[in-house]
């Protein structure tokens, strides 16, 4: 599976842009790669004991600026929670029930599903999102990962 563009591709092309490498804008970035799948709440937490005065709207501000911009990926999922993650190429999630992990998962048959879906039954896809739920090898031996409420990445 290929790795998301490195930080210094992200900065670069945040000042193409000509939008300012603030240092709140750095460290969300920088905790988009330390982190798993993280919450704005969970970046908001993790950004507020970095910079007390952080407000919500700034984080979940540049998150979406982020998202905009193609640099970043919102996973929604039914219960109305977003969980965020660099963008990188198409892959498939597996979630686990127990310790609410999510994982990436390289599914090379999935552009194989979307071709199928389209020559056979003529659809056109634009975007995939594959996930899987259950439990993940950590919580199935009885492992104490992913208990913490901000999990680094995998």
């Amino acid at each position: 599976m290929n790795e998301p563009m490195d930080m210094e591709a992200v900065l670069e092309r945040l000042k193409e842009k000509g939008l300012r490498l603030t240092p709140q804008r750095v460290e969300v970035i920088t905790l988009l790669y330390q982190l798993s799948h993280p919450t704005a709440e969970q970046v908001y937490s993790l950004m507020s004991k970095k910079f007390p005065y952080v407000s919500q709207t700034t984080v979940y501000s540049t998150l979406k600026m982020l998202k905009d911009l193609g640099i970043v990926n919102e996973l929604t999922y039914g219960d109305r929670s977003s969980h965020f993650e660099l963008t990188q190429e198409e892959h498939a999630h597996f979630n686990c029930k127990s310790c609410g992990e999510i994982y990436d998962v390289d599914v090379k048959d999935a552009r194989q599903l979307q071709h199928l879906l389209h020559t056979e039954q003529g659809y056109q896809v634009d975007f995939v999102r594959l996930e899987f739920y259950g439990t993940c090898p950590a919580c199935a031996a009885g492992g104490e990962a992913g208990t913490d409420s901000v999990r680094t990445a995998h």
